[in-house]
């Protein structure tokens, strides 16, 4: 063997070695954090302890809840949606005041800012019909117990892609949040109605049916089956309760402002209603009976009939004279019941 070839072999046999040993020092080598990176902090969702909507009553509470806002016809048709900023607005005016150089630029601070018919605003795609966690309710700092409108302001983290976080400003003198629909309440109010007979309590009842939404009469005493809680398709804030019966068809009546539910009762309501109207029929006559139960008053009344229906007055007003004792129930500030010697003799309203 010449030496060219012996050469050759050496450093082919040199190479391999240093292949194989440099594979060993790969395989050996371990990797490790010694920082572990922080895990996400899980969205913590409070739980939802009352029969109302998002108010001005609870509204501090709704912090870790869960909204939706729902469809508004007059923005949708305008595609512009009012009131969703990229920050507060009192905390962007503070730092336009602050910045003298800074121009006033409202539009800066609206959330995907767009015009429509003499408005602008969010796109109302953008924002309307997606779910919003409150991460925190910011406060005005110069809010006062001195000012008739404190303002705030709502942090939110929208609950799908893109996951942005936009802000609701609103002020004290706001009574109920038109749009915006805690999906707690609906849950709530799910448990307590969803698959449960209400029955109709009186004589004269109609209740709007779903199709159609002309109001159709249905028997006193009629058993229905609610389905379901839904939100009315294109109309801010109106929740309904779902009724179905399987001879009149399918009904709704619409709780907004826990109103709606006048002509229902629950079985247990309706045994007591009737218990009541028998013990009224037997004092008074029925059609007096009737009327109490409707909460009406009629004139030649007995103070006892007319507390039966009204229930006791805030404040009572005596006179005497003459010719008897006068008695003037106080209902409010511009209702009034007028009793003479027992009476009931005058009603105002």
């Amino acid at each position: 063997m010449n030496s060219k070839c012996e050469f050759f072999i050496a450093k082919l046999v040199l190479f391999m070695l240093l292949f194989v040993f440099n594979n060993v020092a790969i395989a050996q080598i371990s990797k490790i954090k010694t920082i572990q990176e922080e895990t996400p902090e899980q969205e913590v969702v409070a739980p939802y302890d009352s029969l109302k909507n998002i108010c001005w009553e609870n509204f501090r509470s709704q912090v870790g809840q869960t909204l939706y806002l729902n469809d508004d016809a007059d923005y949708k048709k305008t595609g512009v949606y009012l009131g969703i900023t990229t920050m507060p607005k009192f905390e962007y005016f503070a730092l336009v005041l602050k910045n003298k150089n800074m121009r006033y630029l409202p539009d800066s601070i609206v959330y995907k800012f767009t015009v429509g018919e003499g408005q602008c605003g969010s796109a109302y795609e953008s924002v309307v019909g997606k779910y919003y966690y409150v991460n925190r309710l910011i406060e005005d700092p110069k809010n006062s117990p001195k000012k008739s409108g404190l303002n705030y302001s709502y942090e939110l983290i929208m609950k799908d892609a893109p996951y942005d976080t936009v802000y609701y400003d609103f002020s004290s003198l706001v009574k109920f949040f038109e749009t915006f629909i805690n999906t707690g309440y609906i849950e709530k109010l799910k448990q307590k109605y969803v698959g449960k007979d209400l029955i109709i309590n009186k004589d004269d009842a109609s209740l709007p049916k779903i199709g159609t939404g002309k109001y159709e009469d249905i028997p006193k005493g009629t058993h229905l089956k609610c389905t379901d809680i839904s939100i009315e398709d294109g109309n801010r804030y109106y929740i309904l309760l779902l009724l179905h019966h399987d001879k009149y068809g399918n009904f709704y009546v619409n709780l907004t402002l826990e109103i709606g539910l006048e002509e229902l009762d629950t079985p247990e309501m309706y045994k007591v209603r009737l218990q009541k109207e028998a013990t009224l029929a037997r004092k008074y006559g029925k059609v007096n009976a009737d009327l109490i139960i409707r909460n009406q008053v009629r004139t030649g009344w007995s103070k006892a009939m007319c507390r039966e229906s009204w229930g006791a007055p805030k404040s009572v007003n005596v006179m005497s004279g003459a010719d008897g004792t006068t008695e003037q129930w106080v209902y409010s500030s511009s209702c009034y019941l007028y009793f003479k010697n027992g009476v009931l003799t005058t009603i105002q309203y």
